[in-house]
């Protein structure tokens, strides 16, 4: 085979690489900002040629691609799924969508991050960037480089937005007390809603799958079981389908203790329910309230009656949170209640309205420095002297 050669071209205000493959094929390359790239990627193919590794390129937008990558993914919970084809949809198929996944290189994904990182947080930019990783080269599903593809990862080495930590500002008692009066003017179920998650701090879609079923009622707990979650519809009509199903993880599955005027209202709800062992809060059909229609029909409403500004039904969970921790409760009751994978997402999330821990772990250290320290120098060591006149500590015996 005669040695491979190639060529880079100037293509306006770009640069673009020929080749030929082992059978001959003349094949392109384009959209490299600048020629030491376009050099480098032609080093990189021929070497692949003149070793026999090389797998020819298959021409796929980067939206051909998207699309089939969602479509295959029947491993993933829908909830999430259905988040990752938000977020594909909203900001990454926009700014690749018609780009040849050939084309997508470390400078075209560097440039999709600035532009990104002027319009949305920190936090989305990230979610967006390591979304676009496991497209392209994660290990479970149909990524680009599992399917030839792609032959590197261009997300590798991409510079991202410093991601500023906010610490939570939880609300107060008084504008927790807002809402469920605001709520209470609304009427049912915009006060049950209210005032059970501000004294449970369920998750929206978690108190939404709520039966009179899971509550315990003879010691006073809500057994969290279920969530409503997003999955695949096959009716051809709808896209997702919101479904009752197994809460977030298996940390989610909890028991959250009900204070007795909670409970007691509970009961008064089941007793007025047209079916006991029903879901606690249903729409007027009687369906299941959807957790879109909540955000919208039920808890937007609420908020603009109490006057408060940028409050989310989540911002309950957080109250609840930040009351167990006013009352003394453990970081590990307040994991267990939250339903928290584990301590630290308690600690990274609430650590600072701990207020105390640090100052009793300081007198902690301390008491037991002092302890260590009479032990050391008070009744259990005298003074001796040796042969040579000098001082030396030697152990109490005992009945000294």
């Amino acid at each position: 085979m005669a040695r491979q050669r190639g060529a880079i071209v100037r293509r306006y205000n770009r640069y673009a690489i020929k080749y030929r493959t082992p059978e001959g094929k003349q094949k392109w390359e384009s959209g490299f900002e600048t020629k030491a790239q376009a050099q480098n990627r032609l080093n990189e193919l021929l070497r692949d040629i003149t070793r026999g590794d090389y797998i020819e390129p298959k021409t796929m937008t980067f939206g051909q691609f998207a699309d089939e990558w969602v479509g295959s993914r029947s491993s993933i919970r829908g909830s999430t799924l259905s988040a990752y084809a938000s977020l594909i949809r909203q900001r990454i198929k926009p700014f690749f969508e018609n780009m040849r996944l050939t084309e997508i290189g470390y400078e075209q994904v560097q440039r999709f991050v600035n532009e990104l990182s002027v319009e949305v947080s920190p936090k989305t930019v990230h979610n967006a960037l390591i979304l676009l990783r496991v497209m392209l080269t994660g290990k479970r599903g149909g990524s680009a480089i599992k399917r030839g593809l792609l032959r590197s990862d261009p997300t590798k080495g991409v510079e991202l937005p410093s991601r500023a930590h906010r610490k939570l500002q939880p609300l107060s008692v008084e504008a927790v007390w807002k809402l469920i009066n605001a709520a209470e003017e609304l009427g049912e179920p915009y006060k049950a809603l209210v005032y059970l998650d501000a004294h449970t701090g369920l998750r929206r879609n978690e108190i939404l799958a709520l039966h009179f079923t899971d509550i315990d009622w003879n010691t006073q707990e809500v057994v969290v079981q279920k969530a409503v979650s997003k999955q695949v519809a096959d009716d051809e009509v709808r896209k997702w389908l919101w479904t009752i199903g197994p809460p977030k993880s298996a940390k989610s599955v909890r028991r959250v203790a009900l204070p007795e005027e909670v409970l007691a209202y509970l009961k008064v709800l089941r007793a007025s329910a047209d079916n006991p062992d029903g879901l606690l809060f249903r729409r007027a059909s009687g369906a299941m309230i959807e957790p879109d229609y909540f955000d919208e029909w039920i808890f937007a409403p609420v908020v603009k009656r109490s006057g408060l500004k940028s409050v989310r039904f989540h911002d309950l969970r957080h109250f609840f949170a930040s009351m167990l921790i006013a009352q003394g409760e453990s970081a590990k009751y307040v994991c267990d209640q939250m339903g928290h994978s584990s301590i630290q997402v308690t600690f990274d999330t609430y650590g600072h309205l701990f207020p105390q821990s640090r100052l009793e772990a300081a007198a902690k250290l301390q008491a037991a420095m002092n302890q260590g320290k009479n032990k050391a120098n008070g009744s259990g060591l005298v003074a001796v002297r040796n042969i040579s006149g000098k001082k030396r500590l030697k152990r109490k015996a005992e009945g000294d």
